[in-house]
């Protein structure tokens, strides 16, 4: 797993194995970030259920300003706190991007972000994804170029919650192939 693009672009990410850890391929991250272009710069971001923090350091490598990551499993916190000092390093940065350990589910951040990515484990998408969309888009803020990815298995489709829009879909077929949405504030 690598960045992709921006600053960072051509680094290996840290990752370990672990059960519950499934890291957005370097596919569907190149793809989403392509397509959001400039709507990066500058933007705090928001990296739930971050796993080794793929899409929130991509987003930092890319322009984005800092944010936070939250990850309830510390063996997996910890690779993904070697993985932003990594970036910090490449960055020249002492920008502090905080992870908090905590299940994403309960946290309350108490703020708003310009981007979101949810990217939960698959069998928690297919149970609760349209709940998580609906509660994860308080986190966005209201602004034209915020947007919300959320990462799920191909099969699911997610319509947006009330106040939100599609704006576009990656997927790759296969039954447990990854897909993303990306949603913006609809204005």
């Amino acid at each position: 797993m690598r960045i992709t693009g921006g600053i960072a672009r051509g680094i290996r990410l840290k990752t370990i194995d672990e059960d519950t850890l499934r890291p957005a391929t370097d596919y569907l991250r190149q793809a989403v970030f392509s397509s959001l272009g400039e709507r990066v710069i500058g933007q705090r971001f928001l990296d739930l259920f971050a796993g080794v923090g793929g899409y929130g350091l991509e987003a930092w490598s890319r322009g984005a300003q800092s944010g936070i990551f939250i990850e309830n499993n510390t063996k997996i916190a910890r690779v993904l706190e070697d993985n932003i000092t990594t970036i910090q390093r490449q960055l020249a940065t002492n920008v502090n991007c905080p992870v908090w350990y905590s299940d994403a589910m309960t946290a309350n951040v108490g703020e708003t972000f310009g981007l979101v990515f949810v990217d939960p484990p698959y069998a928690l998408a297919r149970a609760y994804g349209s709940a998580m969309l609906t509660r994860f888009a308080r986190y966005l803020a209201p602004t034209s170029q915020s947007c919300l990815v959320f990462e799920m298995p191909v099969d699911i489709e997610l319509p947006p919650p009330p106040g939100l829009k599609a704006m576009r879909r990656f997927a790759k077929r296969g039954k447990n192939s990854p897909a993303a949405i990306i949603y913006a504030p609809d204005s």
